[in-house]
């Protein structure tokens, strides 16, 4: 959605608001540009809301195999991770000078470098070949990876605050309003903290889109579809797993998740009973359900499962 759509949106649901329209929730999204903040600003930046704890650091491996896929190489460059490297390194990729060959001989590919995660675990290094000379192309290319796989380690970029951001919606219990995400409809006990957001994710280069959405027919209808169609999908998902705990057992602790992720569906419920009239209490009564046989499976009872379809209808 744009800026100006947004904004069009926005007025017409003010004008409902001052026709007496019921508040019933915030449609959330956001723009970025292309991001480029430090680990620790952006804790700093998210803090007063308490989500500085979804900026989580970056593991040095993760950063190298990211690097190594997300710089562009040459055309006659190969990078791939060794398939046995040393004991003193979690991961370590080569850097390859490819020669083409006329016919069907095949190509002949040369070693010119490494890139690996130092012995101390902390940071990406760029090397030779281990006992042998480098290549210039290929070592000014590993030069690279590691550069980009430190500033990963240390910063986070479009894709790492695009998903701190989902992960936001999800704990403010957002549910999206499209099947590829990208607007969700945030219930109302959660539209103050996205507002008090805005001046941070704006830090941070992001453009916090909310429109306001009050009573009118087919808003309430917007709503209700999405947070329906949400918790139906959940509790799909639920009855898969207690399929699975039946059939193939189940970690108590991962019983003891979906016990919990239970209670939390039945909080989200009630976030949205103003939206799902009719609806609230047999959700409600589905997922206590579900609840009482993962906990009679944690128990080690077994159950038989609920016998009742995911669909709601009024």
């Amino acid at each position: 959605m744009t800026s100006s759509a947004a904004s069009t949106l926005s007025r017409s649901q003010r004008r409902v608001a001052a026709a007496g329209g019921r508040h019933i929730g915030d449609i959330v999204g956001w723009n970025t540009e292309r991001i480029n903040v430090s680990r620790e600003d952006a804790r700093k930046l998210l803090e007063p809301e308490k989500f500085e704890h979804l900026i989580v650091d970056m593991d040095p491996a993760t950063a190298l195999s990211r690097a190594a896929g997300e710089v562009k190489r040459p055309a006659n460059i190969l990078v791939r991770p060794f398939s046995r490297p040393n004991v003193d390194t979690p991961a370590s990729f080569g850097v390859y000078l490819q020669n083409k060959n006329d016919g069907e001989k095949g190509d002949s590919v040369v070693c010119g470098a490494r890139c690996r995660v130092d012995s101390g675990g902390n940071r990406v290094v760029s090397l030779p070949p281990e006992g042998g000379a480098g290549l210039e192309a290929a070592l000014a290319h590993a030069e690279n990876i590691a550069a980009h796989a430190n500033h990963l380690i240390t910063h986070c970029e479009t894709r790492d605050i695009s998903n701190v951001l989902v992960a936001i919606v999800k704990a403010l219990s957002g549910v999206p309003i499209r099947n590829r995400g990208g607007l969700y409809l945030f219930p109302p006990p959660s539209c103050g903290t996205w507002k008090r957001l805005k001046p941070a994710l704006e830090e941070l280069r992001v453009e916090p889109l909310t429109i306001e959405m009050h009573d009118a027919p087919d808003n309430l209808a917007v709503a209700k579809s999405a947070a329906q169609s949400a918790l139906e999908s959940d509790i799909a998902e639920l009855l898969t797993d207690l399929e699975k705990a039946k059939t193939d057992g189940m970690r108590q602790d991962a019983l003891s998740r979906r016990v919990q992720f239970c209670n939390e569906l039945v909080a989200k419920a009630e976030l949205y009973r103003g939206v799902l009239a009719g609806v609230s209490d047999k959700i409600t009564t589905k997922v206590k359900e579900l609840q009482d046989s993962f906990q009679r499976q944690l128990s080690g009872g077994g159950s038989s499962g609920p016998s009742f379809s995911v669909a709601v209808n009024d």
